[in-house]
């Protein structure tokens, strides 16, 4: 073939090869024009152009293949729709030289592609290999008969022989494409060789497959057609009952939910169980309860997280005011999940006293984060079962409350909350505590498993958040999984804060009381926490506060009267009698021996009096106040570090021989204990001793060693705050508590001086 130019037809699913017939419909305009004018001018010659984007309507010339197949017109017919029916013959392939745009149809300028030459041998041993293989996929193959082996009998060019069965094989377009650029035919048989043994394979594994299926179909289909002829018996027998149905919903909800493949497993045979057991045995409850918490339970189902921290924090802020510290903890772990999509949950723990808003807080970082919220007690638990659940053999077995906790949200990424873990106890039944262990652990909790479920639950999604009062009584071993933050008490200050910003508004809002007629002066709010309250949150403060609503609400009712209600410091004791506490508990007559030492409660700090007195007798030391074994201890030694010092405090030494010391701790009713009354002991004896009155509006804390040196203390905010309160204006503490004081209110800070002392000496120059 010279080189010449030819009309061009478009080819988006079908591949025409040389040596193959091929029927087309042609439709459209264009299709139509290269078809006339092949047939008119060209005698019956066109090419076939196969293009790589099939959806392309008009393709760039640019991006056309340089490969095109030459074919010859044999037959067509005009179908009375206008399109037209014809018969192709492919006759070589050929290369593009050019391509011209004749405005309605296309052309190309092609010659001839040179030949390859091959050795025969090899070509004869590649024949034989396609042909043993063509067999081999004849016999597997569905989609091929064996038909093709007929047209290929005594044909021995390789090339004729490879387009021949490429137009056989059902390849995909795009795998057939590479065939038409494969002018060398050596090449174009080892392609198609390793094509072949592919089908093979897949037809093969294809088959493989069905048979497997087919199996599983005729197995189910077996026991579809027996459990229904079990219901025609029942039926007729009248022996059907609630259960059949039971089990038919079971199923049901096993096939349509997302399950682990164990835990689907366990569920199908427990199923099967429940089905063939007896309605009467005692069996099926159990079974039954154990299917409904097995497929139940959120295995795969979560909640999507809020990971905006502009609305986190406002939420926050809304919910409660300060905690500065936990907000910013809270935002710092979606920040970081945020940024390394890593799901390392912290595990929190909330300390401080009653009534500040712990549990209140765990269930605003639930809302605030989209999660769902569950809360677990923990306080007076002494048997680790009702942790990790009861063996099922037992009667009345259930899971733990974890595990009954994740039922209850519904979600497997709650923010789960386990309150007062300091109040646990541990006796002959178990340690609750050591049964935490593995919950809280990060690296053991994803793979739970509960006593009663027996299948490993996924933990490590839960945002944990425990409560405690007192942080010295959580078990170490659980305290070193815990992210430990202290919420230490309110301030006065913060105390009015909080009542004006959310519990006014909130308890009016709850007894249906309009805003705009009730009012609370800032002096009343401050008389009511002064001489109405006394604790470390908010607890009895919103108390009393529902209890001047609720008086409101009767004088509404009662008259039925809408009037304006000013509510201050002169007309408080309307509504809520006579004040209940005085917290100026200062003595206003100063007298030796007396001292104010500052204690810390789980209620918050408080003024703690410790005054001592002396008579004649034979050196015996009396201490009474329900004190506990620290204090006793502190005592003992502030008696021997004054005994050991006598001379440098003025005192006779022989004095402690003929008299007796007796030292009391007020209110005598509440237990006391801990390791700061030390500096105070020796303030008051040596006050004793030396007849010295000390001022009431001074107050000390800190332990002591035998040598003089004062040891650091706790709850400083609590105790600064009580101190505050109660009008002392000048306070002793640990020199090494000096970082403490950053966490203390600017509002406390300014009404006390507080004087940091290393060594008890430091305080006797102070006040002696």
């Amino acid at each position: 073939m010279v080189e010449t130019n030819l009309p061009i037809m478009f080819l988006r699913d079908l591949v025409i090869l040389p040596y193959n017939e091929f029927r087309l419909e042609i439709s459209t305009e264009y299709d139509k024009t290269v078809f006339n004018i092949s047939a008119n001018t060209k005698d019956g010659y066109l090419l076939f152009v196969n293009l790589v984007d099939t959806l392309e309507e008009k393709p760039d010339i640019i991006s056309l293949p340089k490969v095109a197949i030459l074919a010859k017109i044999k037959s067509s017919l005009t179908l009375p729709n206008g399109s037209i029916r014809a018969v192709v013959m492919g006759i070589d392939r050929v290369e593009v030289l050019n391509y011209i745009d004749n405005d309605t149809y296309l052309e190309a300028f092609v010659k001839q592609a040179k030949e390859y030459d091959y050795d025969e041998n090899e070509a004869e041993a590649l024949r034989r290999m396609l042909i043993r293989n063509l067999k081999r996929f004849v016999d597997v193959s569905p989609y091929m008969t064996n038909t093709v082996l007929g047209r290929i009998n005594n044909i021995n060019n390789i090339g004729r022989l490879s387009d021949i069965v490429v137009s056989e094989l059902t390849l995909e377009y795009k795998a057939k494409l590479k065939y038409i650029e494969a002018f060398n035919a050596m090449n174009r048989m080892r392609m198609l060789i390793k094509d072949l043994e592919k089908e093979i394979e897949t037809i093969k594994l294809e088959q493989d497959i069905e048979d497997d299926l087919s199996y599983k179909l005729d197995l189910s289909q077996k026991e579809y057609i027996l459990r229904e002829k079990i219901k025609l018996i029942k039926e007729k027998l009248g022996d059907t009952d609630i259960k059949e149905q039971d089990v038919d919903n079971l199923r049901n909800k096993l096939n349509s939910g997302d399950y682990p493949d164990k835990v689907r497993r366990r569920l199908e045979e427990e199923i099967d169980r429940y089905e063939m057991s007896s309605s009467v045995s005692p069996e099926v409850t159990t079974t039954r309860n154990y299917i409904d918490y097995l497929i139940n339970l959120p295995w795969n189902i979560k909640t999507e997280d809020n990971d905006d921290l502009v609305s986190i924090g406002k939420c926050l802020d809304k919910s409660h005011y300060g905690l500065d510290k936990i907000k910013t903890r809270i935002l710092e772990y979606i920040a970081v999940k945020k940024n390394t999509k890593n799901n390392n949950v912290p595990i929190i723990c909330l300390v401080g006293p009653p009534g500040v808003g712990k549990t209140t807080l765990a269930k605003e970082i639930a809302n605030a984060l989209n999660k769902k919220f569950v809360k677990m007690s923990v306080g007076g638990i002494n048997d680790e079962a009702e942790i990790i659940g009861h063996r099922k053999t037992y009667i009345g077995a259930s899971p733990g409350k974890i595990i009954q906790g994740i039922k209850k949200a519904g979600s497997n990424n709650p923010v789960f909350l386990i309150d007062e873990i300091d109040k646990m106890t541990k006796d002959y039944k178990g340690d609750p505590a050591s049964a935490l262990l593995d919950i809280l652990d990060k690296e053991q909790n994803s793979m739970f498993c509960d006593n009663y479920i027996e299948e490993e639950f996924d933990l490590s999604n839960v945002m944990f958040i425990l409560t405690a009062n007192d942080g010295n009584l959580i078990p170490l071993a659980l305290k070193d999984r815990l992210e430990i933050i202290e919420l230490s008490s309110y301030t006065l200050y913060e105390k009015e804060e909080i009542c004006k910003k959310y519990l006014i508004p909130k308890l009016l809002k709850e007894h249906n009381i309009n805003k705009n007629n009730v009012f609370i002066s800032d002096d009343g709010i401050e008389k009511i926490i002064m001489n109405y309250t006394k604790e470390a949150g908010v607890r009895e403060l919103e108390r009393q506060i529902a209890k001047i609503c609720r008086g409101i609400v009767i004088d509404l009712v009662s008259n039925k009267q809408i009037r304006n209600y000013m509510i201050g410091a002169d007309n408080l004791e309307e509504y809520l009698g006579l004040p209940k506490y005085n917290y100026i508990e200062n003595d206003i007559e100063d007298k030796s021996g007396i001292v104010n030492g500052l204690a810390y409660t789980s209620y918050g700090g408080c003024i703690l009096k410790v005054s001592s007195t002396y008579y004649k007798g034979d050196g015996k030391i009396i201490l009474t106040g329900s004190l506990g074994e620290v204090m006793k201890e502190s005592a003992y030694i502030a008696l021997s570090y004054i005994k050991s010092n006598a001379n440098t405090f003025g005192i006779d030494e022989k004095i402690f021989k003929n008299i007796d010391i007796h030292i009391n701790f007020e209110e005598g009713a509440v237990p006391k204990d801990g390791p700061s009354a030390g500096v105070t002991l020796v303030t008051t004896l040596i006050s004793m001793l030396k007849n010295t009155v000390i001022s009431n509006n001074i107050s000390m804390t800190g332990e002591i060693t035998l040598r003089g040196k004062v040891l650091p203390i706790g709850g400083l905010k609590e105790k600064l705050i009580a101190a505050s309160i109660n009008n002392i204006n000048k306070v002793f503490i640990p020199i090494e508590n000096k970082n403490d004081l950053d966490e203390i209110p600017k509002q406390v800070k300014d009404k006390i001086q507080v004087i940091l002392v290393k060594d008890y000496m430091d305080i006797y120059k102070e006040v002696f």
